[in-house]
Order: structure tokens, then C-alpha cells, then sequence
């Protein structure tokens, strides 16, 4: 009897799991396949994308899935996304248990870790075949998202890191706006005057001394790197000097508070200036768009300049990136269809007119000079911004070395521990110094 249950079980299980592959045929439809692609019965093939973002990303890329589909009716994908805060630990779940999506909204930061796992599709034979169209595309693009000389990653647009800032806040203060040649005391003096003019509540900026990215700005502009030789670079008094600056600003008030930074997402939608309670975030070009479309305050005009200079510094830290990386994942079943699916995004007129710039200026220079003429003004603020960068930026690092999301990880949570007086400041930089180097060293 008990033999009988348990072969009845099985046969039940099976015939679940035979429904659950065959189910189907839209986008919406449920991948199951161990490798993250599948097909139903009549042949249609299925795909997952996954890519984090705002809702008006979400919006914009369901848009042009959905106008792909109608264009190759044989193919449904079925998109999946997410916010950024969680967004890689997922997908580094879904590649370990190789249940990867198809097709992978990728950043620079994350490239070599994933392409070195072999995680990611080599789509050099596609870009060589032009059933991925890369002669448009900027070499130094090309250079981006490749990893020991194979194409992994295609950039969706041309992106910088920036000063976003109430245009419209500056003007009702009598202050002027930041200009190209600010110093990191010019920002401190005009968070700090903010704060003081708007009173209890607002501040001048959010803290963003956590943000490794954007302390990578900071130590290029010494001269070097953040990371070397797959180590990194910063010095315990580089450090200090970082977290004093950003110490100073939040006894001052220019800066928000230990625990609104704490409680602040990397949704826009919960960023200081897109409530009304900060005048300045440090962001990424192609989300000026967001920050736009999600302000409390909608009749005011939001602008965006470069991060500010060291006093001293050796070189400009300020660097054009690839925003986002696409590209697909190792263990598809249809990478034909997923370079396919590629090239649509990035070279297809009608999609690129859909995504406009909210990725990042597009990274084909055919459909850049067909789209710049028909943008509104805040999209074309973001193509003068990144004219503004090429002119005043240096040449942007190798992409980092396996091991940085742990370090960034743990770099915010530093951040945390000396805003809020958990440490002493030289103590919890040394103990990140020597994780930071013992984390990169194991990942070779």
C-alpha cells in the first residue's frame, strides 16, 4: 500500500510538472525551463528578460517587447523586473541554480564577475555574422562590454554620474546654479546655505558617502583608480577625508540624517529631491528623466552638472559609462533569438524611439542624430549634459574585478556604522581596507 501512494504521487508530480512546461504561449507566460528558455507545443519559442528600473523603464521595455512580438510572431518574451536593491543577488541566485533569464539587463560593475563564471552569452559570433549590428556603435562601447576579447554586453546608452539639483529651488534662493568648474567645498557651501535658508527638515543634498561609485569619483580624481591590479586602491586617509567631508555636512545640516539615509532606497521615487525635502541627489544622467517625472513638485525644473572637483586634483574624475549592459545568458537554449532580440533593442528605429534616453543617450550614432531633433527638453538636457562630460572627463577603468559587490556591500554598510557613531571612524575604515583586499584576493 505504501508503494502504491508513493508511485501515485510521483505520477501526480510528473503530470504537474508536464502542465507547468507546456503552459502558455504570451508573455506573461511562466518560464520553468531548467536553463530559463522554453518552448509550447506549436513551436513558439518563449524567452525571459529580466532588468531593473523605475515604472517608466518597466513601461517603456514592456512596450518595446510587446512590439517585437508583433514583429516576430513565432517569439513571445516574458519580461521580469525589479527595482535595483536586490536586483543582482537575485540573478546571481537564478545563475547558480541555472535558471537564468534569457535575455539580462547587466551592469559595468557586475560584467567581469558574470562573464568569467560563464554566465553570459559570447556574442561575438552574432556581432561578426551582423545579425548583431555593432558598425554603428562606438568602440570604446564595444571595449566595454567585452571580457577577455569576447563581446558579452551590448550598451543600451551613453550614461555619466552627475549632481542632480532643483533648478527651479536655486532660483527662488538667489543662489546660482552649480557650474562645470564647482569644488567639493562649492557643494558643501551651497548644501550647507540650502539647509540653513530652508529651515528643519530640508536639506541642501542626500548623504550619499556610501555610494561606491560615486567615492570612486572621488579617488579618480587622485589620479588612479579605485581598483588595481584586483586590489583597491583607496588609502585610510583618502577614507577619512571622504567621511570627514560627509561627517561636517551632516552636523551642519547640508546633508540628510543618518536615519533618512538609512530609510532612503535607490528608488527615485523615495529620494530626498523627489519628495521636496532636498535640493540636490547624485545620480546617473539617464535618470534625470525619472527624477523629472516623479517629483512632488512638478512645476519645478530640475537640472544636472557634473560631480563636483577635488581642489587639487590630478585628473578629472568624471567618466562617460554604459549605462546598462544587455546581453543573454550562457545557458539559453535560443541565443540566435536572443541576439536577435538584442539588435532590435538598440538598433531597431521604432524601439529606439520608444526607449528615447531614459537608459542613457543611445549608443548607435545613426539613430543618436535621427532622435536628438524630436526629444523634449529634459531628455535634451540629458544629451547636452553628456556633450558638457566628453568635453571635461577622463578615460573611464577597466570594469571591476570579481568580488566588488561584496566590497560595495560592505563599503555601505561602513558608511552606516560612522553615521551613526557605531565606531570610531579610523577604526571601521581599517577593518573595510583589509575585508575589501581579503574579498578581492579570494575572487581571483
Amino acid at each position: 500500500m505504501l508503494i502504491t501512494k508513493k508511485w501515485v504521487t510521483l505520477f501526480c508530480m510528473s503530470l504537474l510538472l508536464f502542465a507547468a512546461a507546456c503552459s502558455g504561449g504570451s508573455s506573461g507566460s511562466t518560464a520553468s525551463s531548467g536553463d530559463g528558455s522554453e518552448g509550447d507545443a506549436s513551436g513558439n519559442i518563449q524567452l525571459r528578460m529580466t532588468w531593473w528600473g523605475s515604472q517608466t523603464r518597466h513601461d517603456l521595455t514592456t512596450k518595446v517587447i510587446k512590439l517585437f512580438e508583433e514583429k516576430h510572431p513565432g517569439i513571445t518574451i516574458k519580461p521580469e523586473y525589479s527595482g535595483w536593491d536586490g536586483y543582482m543577488d537575485k540573478l546571481t541566485t537564478q545563475v547558480a541554480g541555472s535558471n537564468a533569464p534569457d535575455i539580462v539587463q547587466m551592469d559595468y560593475a557586475f560584467l567581469t564577475d558574470f562573464a568569467r563564471r560563464g554566465a553570459l552569452l559570447d556574442l561575438t559570433p552574432y556581432s561578426q555574422s551582423k545579425e548583431l549590428r555593432t558598425e554603428d556603435h562606438d568602440e570604446s562601447m564595444l571595449k566595454a562590454g567585452s571580457i577577455d576579447d569576447k563581446l558579452y554586453a551590448i550598451t543600451l546608452g551613453v550614461n555619466a554620474p552627475g549632481v542632480i539639483y532643483d533648478a527651479t529651488l536655486f532660483k527662488e534662493l538667489g543662489i546660482e546654479e552649480p557650474q562645470e568648474s564647482w569644488t567639493w567645498k562649492d557643494f558643501g557651501d551651497i548644501a550647507t546655505r540650502i539647509a540653513e535658508a530652508k529651515g528643519e527638515g530640508f536639506y541642501g543634498s542626500a548623504d550619499i558617502s556610501g555610494t561606491t561609485n560615486m567615492f570612486e569619483v572621488f579617488i579618480r580624481q587622485t589620479g588612479k583608480g579605485l581598483f588595481e591590479d584586483g586590489t583597491i586602491t583607496a588609502t585610510s586617509e583618502e577614507m577619512q577625508q571622504w567621511f570627514d567631508m560627509w561627517s561636517a555636512l551632516r552636523a551642519s545640516g547640508g546633508v540628510t540624517t543618518a536615519e533618512v539615509t538609512a530609510s532612503t532606497t535607490n528608488a527615485l521615487e523615495t529620494r530626498p529631491i523627489s519628495l521636496g525635502t532636498a535640493a540636490m541627489d547624485f545620480s546617473w544622467s539617464n535618470q534625470l528623466l525619472t527624477f523629472q517625472q516623479v517629483n512632488k513638485n512638478q512645476d519645478h525644473k530640475l537640472g544636472i552638472q557634473v560631480i563636483p572637483h577635488g581642489v587639487n586634483e590630478k585628473q578629472i574624475g568624471e567618466y562617460l559609462k554604459p549605462s546598462q549592459f544587455i546581453s543573454g545568458y550562457a545557458k539559453t537554449k535560443h541565443p540566435k533569438e536572443v541576439a536577435m532580440f538584442i539588435d532590435f533593442m538598440v538598433n531597431d528605429p521604432e524601439a529606439t524611439t520608444i526607449l528615447g534616453s531614459e537608459r542613457g543617450v543611445p549608443v548607435n550614432s545613426s539613430i543618436r542624430e535621427q532622435l536628438q531633433p524630436t526629444l523634449p527638453e529634459a531628455e535634451q538636457a540629458i544629451f547636452q549634459f553628456i556633450d558638457v562630460v566628453s568635453n571635461n572627463s577622463s578615460e573611464i577603468d577597466p570594469p571591476y574585478p570579481q568580488g566588488f559587490s561584496e566590497v560595495d556591500t560592505s563599503f555601505k554598510s561602513a558608511s552606516e556604522q560612522i553615521a551613526f557613531g557605531q565606531g570610531n571612524t579610523p577604526d571601521v575604515i581599517a577593518q573595510f581596507i583589509e575585508g575589501a583586499k581579503a574579498t578581492l584576493a579570494s575572487s581571483q
